[in-house]
C-alpha cells in the first residue's frame, strides 16, 4: 500500500465521529393555559356558565384553577415528567377531601395544551375519551400576555 492511502485510512479511521445534537428539552407546562375544548366519557362539556376555565401553572408545582369568574381559584399541586413518552403529569387537589389525584397525559404543540385525565382509573395511554369512560380529554391555549 502507499504510504498516501495509509494516511488517508488512518485519518478517516481516527477522525472523531458526527456528534449528536444536544437533546431538546420539552417544552414547559408552566404558565396560564385557557381552556377551549372539554370532552368527558366521549361527550363534549359546556363551557362554565359565567366564562372558561383557566389553568395555571407555578415553578414550584403549585396548580390553580379558576372556572369562570370566580373570586378565588381552587388550589392544588402537580408533579410533571415531560421526559415520558406520553408526558405524565398527575393533578393533587388541595385538600383529601376534593378527591383522589389525577393520574393523566399531556402534551404541548406550539401554544396548545392537551390533556388527558382518568377519572377514578388509570393513567389514559392516549389522547382520547372513548365513549362511557370515565376520561376526560381538555384542550387549551397560552393565555396571551397583555
Amino acid at each position: 500500500m502507499s504510504t498516501a492511502l495509509v494516511l488517508a485510512l488512518a485519518l478517516v479511521a481516527g477522525a472523531p465521529n458526527k456528534k449528536d445534537p444536544p437533546a431538546k428539552e420539552p417544552p414547559s407546562i408552566v404558565g396560564e393555559w385557557v381552556g377551549e375544548t372539554a370532552v368527558s366519557g366521549g361527550k363534549p362539556k359546556p363551557p362554565a356558565p359565567d366564562g372558561g376555565i383557566t389553568f395555571t401553572f407555578t415553578a414550584d408545582g403549585k396548580l390553580l384553577v379558576r372556572e369562570g369568574k370566580r373570586d378565588k381559584p381552587e388550589e392544588g399541586t402537580y408533579k410533571a415528567d415531560p421526559k415520558k413518552s406520553p408526558a405524565e403529569i398527575d393533578l393533587v387537589p388541595q385538600t383529601a377531601g376534593n378527591g383522589p389525584t389525577l393520574q393523566g397525559i399531556y402534551k404541548i404543540d406550539g401554544d396548545t395544551l392537551t390533556f388527558c385525565f382518568a377519572l377514578g382509573a388509570e393513567r389514559p395511554t392516549e389522547f382520547a375519551s372513548p365513549v362511557g369512560s370515565q376520561v376526560m380529554l381538555i384542550t387549551c391555549k397560552r393565555a396571551k400576555k397583555e
